[in-house]
């Protein structure tokens, strides 16, 4: 009796681990990239910046990717997604993107919102530094399964919105 009450305490302390969406297609993107005009794009590595910690939720455990990416790799596959749909891709266009990930956090505790840096270099030697702070409709008073898998669901919007503004920069501030 003892053995599975210890057992039934284990598994009530044990944190859960929450998965992010698969990225999908922003028509709003692909529509904004297919505006560029002579403009193709080659996508370098994005990489976690320094210190760069993974987010949690409520201290019930991690939000992590569908196919276990990292978040900036995350970024990158979704940028390159966006822009192959544009038709603006291409691995030997005259420019070359990357990125670091600089700062990665959610909020389930007093509102519901991601929080998402990333700064960027072009091979032509400019950078910029992009911000997307994505409130999303979710409950900091529902159950960890509910606040949890909504953080968990609102990354990829998040991540849609940081790429749209990637594709709104990149010819006046990176090429």
């Amino acid at each position: 009796m003892k053995l599975l009450a210890a057992i039934v305490l284990f598994l009530s302390l044990t944190a859960c681990t929450y998965v992010a969406d698969r990225y999908s297609t922003s028509a709003d993107n692909v529509l904004a990239a297919k505006s560029w005009t002579g403009i193709t794009l080659n996508v370098g590595s994005f990489t976690d910046g320094e210190n760069l910690s993974g987010p949690t939720c409520n201290y019930k455990g991690p939000i992590n990717t569908v196919d276990g990416e990292s978040y900036a790799q995350y970024i990158q596959h979704a940028l390159v997604t966006d822009l192959k749909f544009a038709g603006v891709y291409s691995e030997t266009a005259p420019v070359t993107i990357s990125g670091v990930l600089k700062e990665i956090s959610n909020s389930t505790v007093t509102g519901t919102d991601w929080t998402l840096v990333v700064e960027l270099t072009s091979s032509t030697g400019k950078s910029i530094t992009l911000r997307e702070d994505y409130d999303y409709n979710g409950s900091v008073f529902g159950t960890a399964d509910s606040t949890c898998g909504s953080a968990a669901a609102a990354f990829m919007p998040a991540v849609q919105n940081l790429v749209g503004k990637i594709i709104q920069e990149t010819p006046e501030s990176l090429m």
